[in-house]
């Protein structure tokens, strides 16, 4: 059956540092990179987000890539919006803030006449600012698997959905991937279980 829910957009990451996507406090966001992905995907899409070459740590050739992460959209918000309603994700510089606090994504200030001031952060400097703001929204994804590209998951081959062979600007589209997204919440929820014990 195909339906919003179960639409996939699999892209491949070319590198896994927890700012784009920003996995920090529970909710997984994608505010930065991927421009036309932000704009075109919807509310209750999911999106797989996928090893490559080039990526850190877990470097794959065309064909073997691991999946990173799985999420579905559970909102779009406006830059203007996102900075409201996700303060905790705007990066934090003082003595005592960890190292995670440092890679929040929300860095887009809103200012007057609709413009906006890229506050300080370790990721994005000026350049990539106009490429950022491009993608309109903020994917907010409160329902999310994440592995890493340092634990990534093994997809079998029957449940493996289309990928792209190199980077794309939105990735590859499948209109109805709920077996996959069936399998990786069952191997999210065993994974969860052996790290518990």
């Amino acid at each position: 059956m195909k339906t919003q829910e179960n639409k996939l957009y699999s892209y491949k990451m070319a590198r896994d540092t927890r700012f784009a996507p920003n996995t920090l406090f529970g909710v997984l966001t994608l505010a930065t990179c991927k421009p036309s992905l932000r704009r075109n995907t919807q509310v209750g899409n999911w999106i797989a987000g996928w090893t490559s070459k080039s990526i850190v740590h877990n470097p794959t050739e065309v064909g073997e890539e691991k999946l990173i992460y799985l999420a579905r959209i559970t909102k779009k918000l406006t830059f203007a919006e996102y900075w409201v309603e996700y303060p905790q994700k705007r990066p934090v510089y003082t003595d005592d803030t960890s190292i995670l606090e440092r890679y929040g994504d929300n860095i887009y200030q809103p200012g007057e006449a609709g413009n906006f001031m890229l506050i300080k952060n370790i990721n994005h400097d000026e350049s990539k600012m106009e490429k950022d703001l491009k993608g309109k929204y903020v994917l907010v994804c409160e329902e999310f698997y994440y592995f890493s590209c340092l634990k990534p998951l093994i997809i079998p081959i029957g449940l493996r959905p289309r990928l792209p062979k190199a980077q794309t600007s939105y990735g590859v589209v499948m209109e109805d991937a709920s077996g996959f997204i069936n399998y990786v919440k069952q191997r999210a929820d065993l994974c969860d279980k052996t790290d518990a014990k």
